[in-house]
């Protein structure tokens, strides 16, 4: 049996989901609702008491109830009740069913107010890198930690390589998605650089690792000096003595974190593409193993 972190899900090996979710921009991923859902459900069981059939809030989220009912959701005042069932009935339709803003207005707002506990405010921050989403709550704010362009990049990356046939390429980058999303970053990482090898070996026959297969398109004119130092030195932390299709330096998860497996895995997808029509418009013969014309859809 394979380990979870092998597996790639039908949708993603079919490209009907792509990219990872920390890619995917305006989108709030059911996993996320239902985390910041149950955030709020162990902060109401926290504050609210009971006895004879009723049930209401308790010391400070009283207060932070009906702030979000005037303040928040601009109700009146006097349509305010102290009842934590009605309450908890409106935060999950939310946190279920609302657009991406009026999920993430709640979310700041219960961060921000200052009667909200600090275990609440834990957990609903982790709630986000749990679900593995392309935002993090940093004080008491969303934030997006991908960019629309990165998602772009590695779509148009996976739909050129389908086109040309570069097929262990773009399973190399589907693969680096697929590890960002479990969390693997150090994986990620190598499956981005295996993916922009497999391209550069196969538009440089006869070499067997990325650098020398960069000098080899440098040669040809597919590749100015400048970049391909640039891109040596940007890939030379993940290369050891055998080459960078065995990178074994990441010896443990904290020498690389999201952050670095999320550009990696932007930078190669563009890379690939770069070095696809970089080669195409070049009037070099081209090789054995060459692309077909990309312009043309071949």
């Amino acid at each position: 049996m394979t380990k979870q972190t092998d597996y790639i899900p039908f949708s993603q090996r079919s490209g009907a989901t792509p990219i990872p979710p920390q890619l995917e921009l305006g989108v709030a991923s059911p996993e996320l609702r239902r985390l910041i859902d149950y955030s709020f459900h162990l902060e109401l069981e926290r504050y609210t008491s009971g006895r004879y059939g009723g049930v209401w809030f308790q010391d400070h989220w009283k207060r932070v109830s009906q702030d979000l009912h005037v303040k928040h959701l601009g109700r009146p005042a006097s349509t305010y009740k102290n009842d934590p069932v009605a309450f908890r009935t409106e935060i999950e339709k939310i946190c279920a069913k609302g657009r991406l803003e009026e999920l993430f207005d709640l979310v700041e707002f219960a961060a921000r107010h200052k009667d909200c506990s600090t275990e609440f405010k834990q957990q609903i921050q982790q709630a986000f890198p749990e679900a593995r989403a392309a935002y993090r709550l940093l004080d008491g704010q969303v934030a997006a930690i991908g960019t629309e362009q990165l998602g772009e990049a590695v779509i148009a990356s996976l739909d050129l390589l389908d086109r040309v046939g570069e097929l262990a390429s773009r399973s190399h980058l589907i693969r680096a998605g697929v590890l960002l999303r479990n969390g693997d970053w150090a994986g990620s990482i190598r499956e981005s650089i295996h993916s922009v090898e497999s391209v550069a070996r196969r538009l440089a026959p006869d070499t067997k690792t990325l650098n020398p297969a960069l000098n080899k398109l440098e040669r040809q004119g597919h590749l100015h000096g400048g970049l391909k130092a640039a891109l040596g030195m940007l890939y030379g932390y993940t290369s050891d003595e055998e080459g960078i299709r065995h990178a074994n330096i990441f010896q443990t998860e904290s020498q690389v974190d999201e952050a670095d497996a999320i550009f990696m895995l932007g930078a190669c997808a563009s890379f690939n593409s770069y070095l696809l029509y970089r080669t195409q418009d070049s009037d070099a013969p081209a090789e054995e193993g060459a692309t077909p014309d990309i312009r043309s859809g071949a």
